[in-house]
């Protein structure tokens, strides 16, 4: 017995259900043999962390918090802060208070002409967290100008932080001469 259609263009109960059980077949197999292998591909989660450069951005998420002090990149006098929760303390200067305001990527414009990556040294990829601040008592992160926004990179070790003088947050439409120096902060 074959399986054909018959001349007639009717088809047979039998190769309607020889189609049937062929198709359930496929089925079976991509949901049990291919979609596990596909999702094993997409998302490795049992396979080991890479290990990262010191230093390196990363893209995630890790809590800054604890006491850092200036890394030996950083250029400017040594600074150490303490980070709780959204206040800094600087030692030997002030402390500033500050709320999240939003995520960007280090694509997008800090002021109208650089971008996050370029100004702050960042990988293009890395997430900048934008931070607006509420108090800023005696900071000194601004060479004595008072500070509105804090753009932060994180890394594992670390982060860099960029200070912005009051007025509107950091994008296109900021000029370059609010954006203060980088610093660079290591645990």
């Amino acid at each position: 017995m074959s399986a054909t259609v018959p001349p007639s263009g009717v088809p047979s109960l039998k190769w309607t259900a020889a189609v049937g059980a062929g198709a359930f077949g496929l089925f079976l197999f991509g949901a049990l043999v291919i979609e596990p292998a596909l999702q094993r591909l997409i998302e490795p989660d049992a396979a080991p962390a890479e290990p990262r450069a010191k230093g390196q951005v990363v893209i995630g998420d890790p809590v800054v918090a604890g006491r850092y002090v200036s890394a030996s990149s950083d250029k400017l006098s040594p600074m150490a802060i303490q980070v709780e929760g959204g206040v800094l303390t600087i030692e030997g200067a002030g402390r500033l208070t500050a709320t999240p305001h939003r995520l960007v990527g280090a694509d997008q414009k800090a002021d109208a002409g650089r971008t996050f990556a370029e100004v702050m040294g960042a990988p293009v990829a890395a997430q900048i967290e934008i931070r607006r601040v509420v108090t800023d008592e005696d900071s000194r992160l601004c060479a004595g100008q008072a500070v509105g926004w804090l753009a932060l990179a994180v890394r594992r070790d670390g982060f860099l932080l960029m200070p912005v003088r009051q007025g509107p947050p950091p994008g296109a439409l900021a000029s370059e001469d609010r954006l203060c120096a980088v610093r660079d902060f290591n645990r």
